[in-house]
């Protein structure tokens, strides 16, 4: 029975601990082009098992940290999830003065992003205060963002933002626009403790960004739309009760939009409204050989309105979805490792959608599935010093025989 027990708990774990070089822990400002032209691409029944699987498997560097963190998995036959992000900064001769760099891309209900953050920090003991800017040829898309942050060692963290977008857009654009009600986003971030595989006692961690309602109006795609928004997460690790240390993260999202059409040829006013929500709940074995983890995922995302210029529809995406997942961590050999982890769990979905200009046939499709998948990534340290790790991680589909998409990863703290 022993035999069988560990072999049993070899089985239970690694869905990524904490997500930390993530979107949460970074701003999200309100983005124009989201606002107006919505996402690029639609969901289908197995997106989010995708994006559940390719999730991050480091926990460093931090967001905050100077590092390389980087995600590349194949989603679809022909898309490509990306999650990418770079920090560097140069400090000069007293400590006191620092030039950053951070580069990231990503995606977000709302589409692909990239955002390019240019800036210059001055110390004041463990405080820090900056201005930034995502810098872009056209001015009139450049961000400007203002910092502060209290950091007095690796385990404690308070930063607040305050980002304006398009800071220059009525002055800059040559586009037929402009803004009615200034955009600005508000983004704190914060983390007090140790993570799940750090320090054993409590472990807190919390991020929001809150856009207030903007309203911009561009005649050449003929649109009048204002909307808001607010991104929230919260993570919290408990010191270990007994031999499991658990975790649970929450993350929120509520969008408003409303969308006045220009032109005579257009159809009436319009809206969208976003709500989503995701809890992760998980425990890892803390003194096993084999560090072994398993938990629950839920997911629940309601879409509805008009989608934007670039998919052109009205309708809405009604999903629910629930994941179990677990696995282990093996060692291969002095810088090789294995951390296979399987997923199994339901997901229902609706989707209704209609053309704006009425042309095809209209998008109505629902679905209830037993969804599975197997992960397989196979991981290298490139330098032990930082804690390099590259992974290279084949996927397997349970719920059909056929190859769930690869990805491969980059964790590369500085």
């Amino acid at each position: 029975m022993g035999h069988l027990s560990r072999i049993f708990t070899g089985l239970l774990t690694l869905l990524p601990v904490s997500v930390l070089a993530d979107i949460w822990t970074e701003p999200a400002p309100l983005r124009r082009d989201a606002l107006l032209e919505g996402r690029q691409f639609n969901y289908n029944s197995e997106s989010f098992l995708h994006r559940l699987s390719f999730r991050q498997l480091s926990e460093q560097p931090w967001s905050d940290a100077d590092g390389l963190s980087g995600t590349a998995g194949s989603s679809r036959s022909d898309e490509l999830y990306l999650d990418m992000f770079l920090q560097k900064t140069l400090r000069d001769d007293n400590g006191r003065n620092e030039a950053f760099v951070r580069m990231q891309r990503s995606e977000d209900f709302d589409g692909r992003f990239d955002r390019q953050i240019i800036g210059f920090g001055h110390r004041l003991g463990d405080y820090r205060l900056a201005v930034a800017g995502d810098v872009r040829g056209d001015k009139a898309e450049t961000d400007v963002q203002f910092e502060a942050q209290w950091q007095p060692d690796d385990r404690r963290l308070a930063r607040v933002a305050i980002i304006l977008p398009d800071a220059y857009f009525n002055d800059k654009t040559p586009r037929d626009a402009e803004y009615r009600d200034t955009p600005v986003s508000y983004f704190a971030h914060t983390r007090l403790g140790g993570s799940l595989y750090g320090a054993p006692g409590w472990g807190l961690q919390t991020a929001i960004t809150y856009s207030p309602p903007a309203r911009v109006i561009d005649r050449d795609l003929g649109l009048d739309a204002s909307g808001n928004q607010t991104r929230a997460m919260i993570e919290a690790t408990a010191p270990a009760l007994g031999a499991l240390r658990p975790q649970l993260r929450l993350e929120g999202e509520r969008t408003s939009r409303s969308f006045g059409f220009t032109r005579s040829d257009e159809p009436d006013d319009d809206f969208f409204r976003r709500r989503m929500h995701s809890v992760r709940l998980m425990a890892t074995h803390t003194r096993a050989h084999l560090t072994p983890s398993f938990g629950l995922y839920h997911l629940r995302l309601h879409e509805s309105g008009w989608f934007g210029d670039n998919l052109g529809v009205s309708g809405r995406e009604s999903r629910e979805e629930t994941y179990a997942f677990a696995g282990i961590r093996q060692q291969l050999g002095e810088r090789w490792f294995w951390e296979p982890t399987i997923y199994a769990g339901h997901t229902s979905m609706i989707q209704e959608q209609v053309s704006d200009n009425g042309l095809g046939d209209p998008l109505n499709e629902e679905e209830n599935r037993w969804l599975g998948k197997v992960n397989l990534p196979f991981r290298y340290t490139l330098e032990e010093a930082t804690g390099a790790v590259l992974t290279i991680n084949p996927t397997l589909r349970l719920h059909r025989a056929a190859f769930g998409g690869g990805n491969v990863q980059l964790h590369w703290p500085f």
